[in-house]
């Protein structure tokens, strides 16, 4: 039996453009923020100056209209961390917060991304635009990310095109406490290829493992699965069946996922048995980034 959970699930509603609180023991919500302009597709929070970050990809994809806003734990004292066009169409964003560097995912920027939460100016780590150059260009897109800060190297996803079946999760070495330091693409590995459509990544140390969703096509795709983190090896799908898979964040103490679809659906799904269910939905609605705050 679960205990109560002392967090609150924080999901990005993309196309109604809110940022929505979630309470994982009731499923009351509420609406932190809304009446937002652009596309938010990835947020994070940063328990030092106790703000939450989001990316937004701004309303023209194929534009330089991203960036990067902030606000505080009530949806209140908004801003911007990284100006209008200073990024392309940033997707999941993760924290340093030893540093307090935010890094992204830029998609059709086809970049990996950084910058100092303190200037706000925004720093190429790797650019994308030249590999795999006999693919679809979608096959150069970044997607998701993860800091392995632990073990020194950056995870991140190519979706490749929708339901192509041509995604890719790769890591590299990178040294965070270095400031000038990007990502040697002599140095990248890809770990798996041929995925239905990887998109967000989530560490999870207690259990040595890295999860990732997926969007694409079934079987294995609109799901969520993990590897061995240590290993990088015994790949795994470990809950199927949802809609569009994008945001999702973990709670290995209780074997608990939390994950959002681009159908409006935010589920619980057990770790262990493998069993989902749908506990808050948004009519008409497309959920993105997800994380939980406590």
């Amino acid at each position: 039996m679960i205990t109560h959970l002392n967090y609150k699930l924080i999901v990005l509603e993309a196309r109604k453009r809110q940022i929505i609180s979630i309470n994982p023991n009731d499923y009351s919500t509420n609406i932190l923020l809304q009446d937002q302009s652009g596309t938010p597709d990835g947020i994070v929070f940063n328990p030092n100056d106790q703000l939450f970050y989001w990316t937004n990809m701004g309303a023209d994809f194929d534009a330089w209209d991203g960036y990067i806003q902030h606000c505080n734990l009530d949806g209140k004292d908004t801003g911007f961390t990284v100006k209008i066009g200073d990024t392309h169409t940033p997707k999941q964003i993760q924290l340093d917060q030893r540093t307090n560097y935010l890094y992204w995912c830029d998609r059709e920027g086809m970049k990996i991304e950084r910058c100092a939460i303190e200037t706000g100016k925004v720093e190429f780590l790797l650019d994308t635009q030249d590999m795999y150059l006999d693919e679809e260009k979608e096959n150069r897109h970044c997607v998701g990310i993860a800091l392995d800060i632990q073990n020194n190297r950056i995870f991140w996803t190519m979706k490749g095109p929708p339901k192509s079946g041509t995604g890719r999760l790769l890591c590299a070495p990178f040294d965070f406490n270095d400031k000038q330091a990007v990502i040697n693409s002599s140095q990248i590995k890809i770990i798996y290829d041929h995925l239905p459509e990887p998109i967000d990544l989530e560490l999870e140390y207690k259990n040595d493992y890295l999860y990732w969703s997926d969007r694409g096509a079934e079987p294995d795709g609109n799901s969520l699965n993990r590897l061995q983190l240590s290993t990088l090896s015994n790949k795994e799908v470990v809950v199927r069946g949802f809609d569009e898979t994008i945001g999702f964040t973990v709670d290995a103490d209780h074997h608990l996922a939390f994950v959002a679809d681009k159908m409006g659906h935010v589920y619980q799904a057990n770790l262990q048995t493998k069993e989902k269910k749908v506990i808050f939905t948004s009519e008409n609605g497309a959920f993105t980034g997800l994380i939980k705050v406590g």
